[in-house]
């Protein structure tokens, strides 16, 4: 009886692994598309890159909020940490910005 016990665990760590793997995965490819569209909206000012990175962002069905909030509140884009906590704010609450750490 421990021995299945045991197993049934296992098995559900596992799953838990693959789960939180494919999050961290799809919070960077969000991240990819974020630091492009701020280089070819902002940077190159070029219309035809962002319409298909938008488009992209359609495509995937990713939060078109998500994404703003993003581009908006981070001050660096390059900065994971930064990028993370924002999100991360943005995942759990709703809101933009970063939660005040005390």
């Amino acid at each position: 009886m421990a021995l299945k016990k045991k197993s049934i665990s296992s098995s559900l760590e596992v799953r838990f692994d693959t789960k939180e793997g494919r999050v961290r995965n799809d919070r960077q490819s969000v991240f990819q598309l974020v630091r492009e569209l701020v280089h070819s909206q902002f940077i190159l000012a070029d219309e035809e890159l962002t319409r298909r990175l938008w488009q992209d962002v359609a495509d995937r069905e990713i939060d078109i909020d998500r994404v703003i909030n993003l581009m908006y509140t981070c001050s660096f884009h390059d900065d994971d940490n930064e990028m993370t906590e924002v999100d991360e704010t943005y995942q759990k609450t709703g809101l933009v910005g970063r939660m005040n750490r005390q």
